[in-house]
């Protein structure tokens, strides 16, 4: 009995001493948190592209290489949410965004970045800097509502350019809005009122057809903004064309040259 006693003494304390052990080297180091970012490449609130342009790739950077698949989930123009994938590795993500031929603008808003596993590998993912930006065409104006007046200088006073404003995409059936015919002069403007809305088009010529003609033209808006083109004509001809819409506070315009 006296054996017994002695050999349960020994195991609870060879138990008692594996049990310290155990806990011991167990200990669990935790990791801290990584932060991992996602921000637009170019840090603007407008980015401008070519008037003939039918897309624009944009640019997503993350501050290093993703450790794997991820997401950015964003929207366009006020739409649903989409989302573009990246894989393991990638230190960049390339956005194609789409423009048809009337699009002038895109509206981007980024809404989330979504690494898989992310808690897990001890990483928490943010965007950051801008969230939003539009992509417009050079010929894109964003003003305050009003009306626009269109001046057509020219250096040589022994030419004599009228200028002609008509409602419609290049249809000489179209309203006539307004004109300037002036005569001895260097200068002819039109305006297009406030409350117009729509297609609109410049129609030019040389009253003796005394052709070419260098020009300047210039659209101005009623909160400064100056659009500006030099330019030639060489035959009675729209010369450009001009969209005008209301959005709230804001007027919106998209003005092409026709070539």
């Amino acid at each position: 009995m006296k054996h017994i006693y002695k050999f349960s003494i020994v195991l609870l304390t060879v138990f008692t001493f594996i049990g310290c052990n155990v806990d011991d080297d167990d200990s669990v180091t935790v990791l801290p948190m990584k932060e991992l970012t996602a921000s637009l490449s170019q840090q603007v609130d407008v980015i401008r592209i070519a008037d003939d342009a039918t897309s624009y790739d944009l640019v997503i950077n993350f501050s290093e290489a993703l450790p794997s698949y991820s997401t950015i989930e964003y929207s366009l123009d006020g739409g649903a949410t989409t989302t573009s994938s990246a894989s393991s590795g990638d230190n960049t993500l390339v956005i194609p965004i789409a423009f048809d031929e009337d699009k002038f603008y895109r509206d981007v808003v980024l809404s989330d970045f979504i690494v898989v596993n992310a808690a897990a590998r001890r990483f928490s993912t943010s965007i950051t800097g801008n969230s939003s930006l539009r992509i417009a065409r050079q010929g894109t104006i964003f003003a305050a509502p009003g009306s626009v007046e269109i001046t057509v200088t020219w250096s040589d006073s022994s030419k004599d350019l009228d200028i002609f404003l008509i409602e419609g995409n290049q249809d000489l059936g179209g309203a006539l809005l307004d004109d300037s015919q002036g005569t001895n002069t260097t200068t002819e403007q039109v305006v297009l009122s406030a409350d117009e809305e729509g297609v609109f088009s410049l129609f030019m010529y040389e009253w003796s057809s005394d052709y070419p003609v260098d020009y300047e033209i210039n659209y101005v808006f009623e909160d400064g903004q100056v659009l500006s083109f030099d330019s030639n004509i060489t035959s009675d001809s729209f010369q450009f064309t001009m969209s005008k819409s209301n959005d709230g506070a804001q007027m919106i315009c998209y003005i092409n040259k026709i070539e």
